[in-house]
């Protein structure tokens, strides 16, 4: 694995582990009760974006149409199994629906975010 990658994985982990940390804090302060909810909402969306980077270490030398293509099919999978696990867990557990819910996609449309700004440094070197 390249030192620019590594740092750039680095970057991820340590802006939403900072990230985590405030969400916990706020949610301590306005509704303790949900907390639970709300960091299971968060890491699992962590979880799943954060798994894109396997994918991304494997193809990003690789061609750019093939890079496109892998990347796509991986979003379209990881999406698949977001909605797979959003229903199970709403559906198996006596988590607050709501809560948890509207967590996840704060939080999976944040991860998303970031991930797309690190594989656009990412993908800047290369050119």
């Amino acid at each position: 694995m390249s030192t620019y990658f590594r740092g750039i994985l680095y970057d991820f982990l340590r802006f939403s582990g900072w990230t985590f940390l405030v969400l916990l804090g706020i949610v301590f302060l306005t509704s303790k009760s949900h907390l639970f909810a709300a960091a299971f909402a968060y890491l699992l969306s962590f979880l799943f974006v954060g798994s894109n980077f396997f994918v991304i270490k494997k193809i990003y030398r690789t061609k750019h149409s093939r890079f496109y293509r892998h990347f796509f099919i991986s979003l379209a999978t990881r999406f698949v199994l977001v909605l797979v696990a959003l229903v199970v867990v709403l559906k198996a557990t006596k988590i607050p629906q709501i809560y948890f819910t509207v967590s996840f996609i704060i939080s999976y449309i944040f991860h998303s975010v970031i991930e797309i700004i690190s594989i656009n440094k990412l993908l800047e070197t290369d050119n």
